[in-house]
């Protein structure tokens, strides 16, 4: 269980970091979600990722720009430890779906080279 404790942190601080930085864009963000504890988080998404307690997916984010309500962006946290060109291809479908052009993608441990070169070709 101490790998879950270490995960749920993780997965905490990423969060939170993702949160700043997103408010730092100017994009809407509430000051609950930035002074969020590890506590709430672990009430609001669980502490067991192990039995995907929170899963990653549960932590997308989708987040408007002060400026321009219209100007959206998506943050993703894909299950895969590895992303492939399957998993860029379901999150630019859903962008294209929503009509949204900006996202950041967590990754666990990067991408797939065949990912990296199709990236931009998929997300026309």
């Amino acid at each position: 269980m101490a790998d879950d404790e270490q995960e749920t942190y993780k997965l905490w601080r990423v969060r939170k970091t993702i949160m700043q930085m997103c408010h730092d864009r100017g994009y809407l963000v509430t000051q609950e979600e930035l002074d969020q504890t590890l506590d709430e988080f672990k009430e609001m998404f669980g502490d067991r990722p192990s039995e995907r307690k929170p899963a990653r997916s549960d932590l997308t984010i989708l987040v408007a720009h002060n400026d321009d309500p219209t100007d959206q962006m998506f943050v993703f946290f894909p299950e895969d430890t590895k992303i492939g060109i399957k998993t860029i291809k379901a999150i630019c479908q859903q962008m294209q779906e929503q009509t949204i052009t900006r996202a950041i993608i967590v990754v666990q441990n990067g991408m797939t080279p065949s990912a990296k070169q199709r990236f931009k070709s998929f997300c026309k």
